[in-house]
């Protein structure tokens, strides 16, 4: 219990000199001015004809657009496809909408796609705070959604999740009303409020979930209902933390993993993320993997939000989650949330 009574006594300001908290906490203010600054973007009326869609984003820029194709999946019947990478789906031509993500607007992968989608004839859109991408955007002539936030790329997460959710509303492929946002915003608050760094230890569930997190390899399970949040949770871990952690999906690996529960090397917990909207085979399976894993000693934290009355606002209360953790999880860690030293000395190399 040492890292308990560690953990509530810390000094926040000196362990995160550039003030991640803010960000993290922030987060609910940050969809709402998305949300409002959406409502000035217009879109070309040819977008509408577009059946076919690519969603594109490299690291933090990458998790949002994963999110939205597992919704639009959920409630539409485009073809969708997300791409992390250089290489476009062979399906891309003059009836496709490319939507690139890239917070600099300067990442190589982004660039290399947005170019060979003009070259396809696609219908091309830009999400971004600007650089080479805004200048390629002006020169093919395609619209772009700039937005400012002076963060770490995977802290502008509310932008362009919402500017994407914006994107499908204004094409009529998704509903998000002023007044139903703001309903999903108070359910947020409420759970920001919960998870803050002001909350006491023993009454901060993500506080407590890191203290049990610590110093273990991280197993994230989910089944394709979460699997978007499930790789925003592993990125958190490792940018935030600078701690290991994967991600598997059910049902799969319960056709693979579950053999290797016995050995394990090291300390590892499960996360096991469970939407109160999933089918009853896949609760069936999530009930009968948490015995297997804690029947080999293994600690399997199961997590849910009952007052969850959408998906979105489910999604959303899942991301402020995971994002809080993996906070207090690099304070326990005894890391900078905010600096990344190894991305950033691999991107020196590549130049």
């Amino acid at each position: 219990m040492g890292n308990m009574i560690t953990l509530d006594k810390i000094d926040f300001k000196k362990a995160d000199p550039k003030q991640m908290i803010a960000h993290i906490e922030n987060f609910s203010i940050m969809c709402h001015d998305a949300y409002l600054l959406s409502q000035n973007l217009t879109l070309p009326s040819y977008f509408i004809k577009a059946r076919k869609i690519v969603l594109m984003g490299m690291g933090g820029s990458g998790q949002a657009p994963e999110i939205v194709k597992e919704l639009l999946e959920e409630s539409t019947d485009l073809i969708v496809e997300s791409v992390h990478g250089y290489t476009l789906p062979n399906f891309v031509d003059k009836d496709t909408l490319v939507i690139v993500c890239s917070y600099s607007g300067n990442t190589e992968e982004s660039l290399s796609i947005f170019r060979d989608a003009n070259d396809k004839g696609a219908k091309l859109l830009a999400i971004t705070t600007g650089g080479k991408l805004k200048i390629l955007a002006d020169k093919f002539r395609m619209p772009s959604f700039i937005f400012s936030c002076d963060c770490p790329t995977r802290a502008s997460f509310p932008y362009q999740f919402v500017y994407l959710l914006s994107v499908f509303e204004k094409l009529g492929f998704w509903e998000l009303n002023e007044e139903s946002f703001a309903h999903i915003l108070d359910i947020i608050d409420k759970g920001i409020t919960k998870f803050s760094s002001s909350s006491n230890l023993f009454e901060n569930p993500a506080k407590i979930l890191a203290e049990k997190l610590h110093d273990s390899t991280l197993l994230i399970y989910s089944s394709d209902k979460l699997l978007g949040v499930a790789n925003r949770y592993k990125s958190q871990f490792n940018e935030n933390s600078k701690n290991m952690a994967f991600v598997e999906t059910l049902p799969e690996l319960n056709h693979m993993s579950i053999e290797g529960y016995r050995y394990p090397k090291a300390k590892v917990s499960v996360l096991s993320l469970e939407s109160m909207y999933e089918i009853d085979r896949i609760i069936l399976r999530q009930n009968i993997t948490a015995d297997l894993v804690q029947k080999n000693k293994i600690d399997c934290e199961r997590i849910k939000f009952i007052q969850a009355n959408t998906r979105l606002s489910e999604i959303l209360l899942f991301i402020i989650f995971g994002d809080f953790v993996s906070y207090y999880l690099a304070l326990l860690n005894q890391t900078d949330p905010s600096t990344n030293k190894v991305i950033d000395s691999l991107k020196e190399r590549l130049v």
